[in-house]
């Protein structure tokens, strides 16, 4: 048993208050598998509400648009969804998608840094649950603008963007679980690790869709958007039971600054007016220790990688409703056939390709020379997978070679968190939390250009008609092509050295030990 120390007592009073809620303990996760697990869980869980509004939405506003084409009214009667797909509404559909979507990402982006700061002083989970809510809230204005037509101008929708001021928004919820599996796995398990929790994400963003589009189809559009807040909840409930990873080290690091400074930490650091340069000087901080050249790449890969999520989400709805002639509803089967494929390739494809670039008999030429080497080979091969199944999108004439594209992509969709498992060999460990911070950020950025670069290409494309529909698929093959080969140039840190044996104390994570 491991010595108690004054750290280890403040932590596990700390302990001893944070699983209480109205008086009712709340268990806790121990052990690393069971950490990373229920944080996959919990992403799933929150994706699959994110994904449950977005057909519902789609459709709803098309049918608003629709109305207002023909009748020049929202509130006259009903018109047929086929008759919805002509290119002016579909053009106006994907400019209100865009702008609100472009709005999200950059008021997130705003909030993320502080968000994240709050999230490294006070602890992860309560940030986290704040996000969810700040969701919430963005989601019921939605809601009450789409609902009273006849009342609210349909530009208020894009002011539910503000929803991201409370919690950071999507940005922070992705740094906070990228930090968390961070702290629950050692390097080894890292990429495995963030493969999981990038695939529960994704998974959820893209299995939900087809339950939607089956309780469209009998209930309507507006039941599966109070799914939605439902599911969201679900989530911020299940994150009670994982242990605040932040804890241990947050706490001992105090601790030993003030045993050496023989004194209480200044009355300044706690006052609120303090607090603006306060997240000016972290923000710097965070900018250095981006130092090498490999991790400067490794972030910059990462300005492709939301136009990728994003042209399989919300925007393929949209994308193949127009042009294969389907109703939204039937959509979400599609996207939800994407997201299966994309669950076997993480948990069949990835690790067998793991292991069989490690073994002693795979040939030289394919054997990699350690798991960094081998993660960075596989990320490269990612992208040209993933390129040759955006192509066949955009090239498509028919729904069948779609699909087809759609697996090629599944196949190369482990690019993302390869890379950000490559991230974490270039900082020290207690800077993991800001990187990944920094991660989010440039995530959020690249947001902000997604969905209107998608957009723009697909109003370009319907008024070039024919082939030419698919030019935002062609677009995005570029634009991954070229994050990809930024990959060619990322060189593993020298030396790499190997993770300490993990203890068995190490196996058991509760409150005073994370």
């Amino acid at each position: 048993m491991l010595p108690t120390t004054a750290s280890d007592g403040q932590a596990a009073r700390a302990a001893e208050r944070a699983p209480l809620l109205a008086g009712v303990h709340v268990p806790q996760a121990r052990g690393r598998a069971a950490v990373v697990n229920l944080l996959c869980v919990v992403l799933f869980v929150a994706s699959c509400g994110v994904g449950f509004a977005s057909i519902p939405r789609t459709r709803i506003l098309e049918d608003l648009l629709c109305r207002r084409y023909y009748y020049g009214d929202a509130g006259a009667s009903a018109v047929d969804e086929s008759l919805c797909k002509e290119d002016p509404i579909q053009q106006r559909l994907a400019l209100v998608l865009a702008v609100l979507t472009a709005l999200d990402a950059a008021v997130g982006c705003v909030a993320a840094l502080p968000w994240a700061l709050v999230a490294d002083k006070i602890g992860r989970k309560p940030v986290f649950s704040l996000s969810l809510l700040g969701m919430v809230l963005s989601a019921l204005w939605t809601m009450a603008v789409l609902y009273f037509d006849d009342v609210f101008p349909l530009w208020l929708i894009w002011f539910g963007s503000a929803g991201a001021l409370v919690g950071g928004g999507n940005a922070v919820t992705s740094g906070v679980l990228m930090s968390m599996t961070t702290d629950a796995t050692t390097d080894d398990e890292r990429a495995i690790a963030f493969m999981r929790l990038n695939v529960a994400g994704l998974a959820g963003s893209l299995i939900s869709p087809a339950l939607s589009s089956l309780m469209m189809e009998r209930t309507g559009p507006w039941p599966p958007l109070w799914v939605t807040i439902c599911i969201l909840m679900l989530s911020a409930i299940a994150f009670l039971f994982i242990p605040e990873t932040l804890r241990r080290h947050d706490e001992q690091k105090d601790a030993h600054e003030e045993a050496e400074a023989g004194s209480e930490p200044e009355e300044g650091e706690s006052n609120p007016k303090s607090r603006a340069p306060h997240i000016a000087i972290r923000f710097k901080e965070s900018l250095s220790i981006v130092k090498s050249r490999s991790l400067v790449l490794l972030l910059i890969t990462c300005l492709g990688a939301t136009p990728v999520l994003y042209s399989t989400l919300q925007f393929m709805t949209q994308f193949i409703s127009k042009r294969y002639a389907m109703s939204l509803a039937s959509t979400g089967y599609v996207q939800s056939a994407y997201g299966v494929a994309q669950a076997l390739q993480a948990v069949v494809v990835l690790p067998w390709l793991a292991k069989f670039s490690m073994r002693s008999t795979t040939p030289a030429r394919l054997r990699a020379r350690d798991e960094h080497h081998r993660d960075l080979s596989i990320a490269r091969v990612s992208y040209v997978v993933l390129v040759l199944g955006i192509l066949a999108l955009a090239a498509s004439p028919g729904l069948a070679g779609f699909v087809v594209g759609l697996l090629l992509m599944a196949l190369g969709s482990g690019f993302g968190s390869l890379t950000k498992s490559l991230m974490s060999l270039y900082v020290d460990p207690e800077h993991r939390s800001r990187l990944f911070s920094l991660v989010g950020i440039v995530e959020v950025v690249s947001s902000i250009y997604a969905q209107p670069l998608l957009a723009g290409l697909f109003t370009l494309g319907m008024r070039l008609g024919g082939a030419w529909v698919g030019l935002p698929y062609y677009g995005l093959a570029i634009l991954t092509a070229a994050a990809g080969s930024l990959l060619l140039f990322v060189e593993v840190p020298k030396p790499v050295l190997a993770a300490p044996p993990a203890r068995e104390e190490d196996n058991h994570l509760d409150g005073r030990e994370l």
